[in-house]
């Protein structure tokens, strides 16, 4: 984790980590990124609930969408231990 959620995912993206987690970013934090990501080849595993498409008129401001990005789809057994805890 390197503080900024939407950094943290992109480095994924980058090729500069193998995985990234976080477990309370917010869409604004992720929705960027997540387009990133997945045109870089990475995979985005939503812990809790799909971040989109959003839904229009509902409030995202107290909602956090957990989430693990690997860099390549076969690092998804690898890293999803670690997070089973998250998914709430």
């Amino acid at each position: 984790m390197l503080g900024v959620a939407s950094y943290n995912f992109l480095t994924v993206a980058a090729g500069a980590t193998l995985a990234g987690v976080e477990a309370t970013p917010k869409v604004w934090d992720i929705a960027a990124a997540w387009v990133i990501v997945q045109a870089a080849g990475g995979s985005w595993l939503s812990l809790k609930s799909e971040p989109f498409p959003l839904i229009s008129g509902e409030d995202y401001t107290t909602r956090s969408f957990p989430t693990l990005v690997v860099s390549r789809k076969e690092l998804i057994p690898v890293f999803a231990p670690f997070v089973e805890k998250v998914k709430i």
